[in-house]
């Protein structure tokens, strides 16, 4: 049976989501960047600033200087979230499996869907109508018998446009292509290839097909069999589901935002202490724990540490939650909303003690872990206001 392969995109999905927000930014040449200063880089930028000359990587001062009525935004991660999560709603009802690619674009496979909602370019077009009526979002659809054909077509159409390469034809497709269209190609590491391949003057793929394999690994080294398969179209790796990893979070939103640090910690202790409750009550250890801070121009910081051993303890994640917390607290802007995870969560492996030991470590631990229970049963019994530390006044 053939593949049937379809990539969903909508182009500059947070600009669209801002002109959603604010309708007077249509027709308006406006860039995204993650922070409105001169020498920050542009992620993406509208029609009518590609119009005026600008482009993705150039800086805020050089796209100023050719455009003056430039608007700069900053990105919304709260509002992408959300209207990412409201298509992957929609896309659920089409595909069986579909893999997001990045916020507001998706891969789906609708292979053997035929008799259930019809022709593959039918069912495309549907869920794109559904996408314009639900979201007001107008997106893009390649269709192709895999991964690479289905994105690349999506690449070549505007909005809201339908590109299918028919089974066989794959390689045709592929050959006027421009090599630097692969996105593998556009990480740091790969700079040394794309070097190597403009020397060799190959310039779209149908240059690089042409070419023997023992000769393109003598130019390219490893890299030489899955560059020639993509030339010829051929790629064979599945659509992958997004991984479920159990994590468990807690969020608090600051009103008004603040950029005190010793606010930040208060309400970062207490979000430990409701994480660490409610790992004890459902009896689980996390591994991993995860800081997301997000500032009042909607930056947001990410950071992770692992926890070795596994722990459901305040005493074992506060050094933990310290180290994050002076890694992600960097800058002098205010905080809006603090998000703590608990990750790789599992059942607790417990270990008795073979013989009593002299040191009185484990002994003092051991109360602090008993004192921690008492506390769980007084808010489980009182609410959780019964105890207040100190920090809090």
């Amino acid at each position: 049976m053939d593949r049937q392969i379809v990539c969903l995109a909508v182009p500059s999905f947070e600009l669209a989501l801002a002109r959603l927000a604010e309708p007077r930014l249509c027709h308006q040449p406006i860039g995204l960047a993650p922070i409105a200063h001169p020498r920050s880089r542009l992620h993406e930028v509208s029609p009518e600033a590609l119009a005026d000359g600008l482009c993705q990587g150039m800086t805020v001062q050089q796209a100023l200087q050719r455009c003056p009525a430039l608007r700069i935004l900053t990105p919304n991660s709260v509002r992408t979230a959300q209207a990412h999560a409201m298509l992957s709603h929609v896309v659920t009802r089409y595909a069986p499996v579909w893999e997001p690619t990045r916020p507001g674009s998706f891969l789906l496979d609708l292979t053997g869907t035929t008799r259930l909602f019809g022709p593959t370019c039918d069912a495309a077009a549907r869920l794109q109508r559904d996408i314009a009526l639900q979201a007001h979002l107008d997106g893009v659809l390649g269709i192709g018998s895999n991964k690479l054909v289905a994105q690349a077509a999506a690449g070549l159409v505007q909005p809201a446009q339908l590109y299918e390469v028919r089974h066989g034809s794959e390689r045709a497709f592929m050959a006027p292509l421009p090599i630097e269209t692969l996105p593998l190609l556009h990480r740091p590491q790969m700079k040394q290839i794309r070097q190597c391949l403009a020397d060799l003057n190959l310039r779209t793929f149908g240059d690089v097909a042409d070419i023997p394999l023992p000769a393109l690994d003598i130019a390219v080294g490893k890299l030489a069999a899955p560059l020639l398969r993509w030339a010829q179209g051929i790629d064979s790796t599945p659509v992958m589901p997004p991984p479920v990893q159990p994590e468990l979070t807690c969020s608090h939103v600051l009103e008004p935002d603040t950029n005190d640090a010793r606010v930040f910690w208060n309400h970062l202790a207490d979000l430990l202490e409701q994480l660490c409750r409610t790992l004890r009550i459902q009896q689980r250890v996390c591994r991993q724990l995860a800081l997301t801070i997000r500032y009042s121009d909607h930056v947001t910081m990410e950071d992770h540490r692992p926890i070795d051993p596994p722990s459901y303890w305040d005493i074992d994640l506060t050094p933990p939650l310290r180290v994050l917390f002076e890694r992600c607290v960097r800058r002098r802007i205010r905080i809006r909303a603090l998000t703590l995870a608990a990750t790789g969560l599992m059942t607790p492996i417990e270990q008795c003690r073979l013989f009593d030991t002299l040191d009185p470590t484990p002994q003092r631990r051991t109360r602090t872990e008993q004192l921690t229970l008492a506390l769980d049963r007084l808010r489980t019994r009182f609410g959780n206001e019964i105890i207040r530390y100190g920090r809090h006044h």
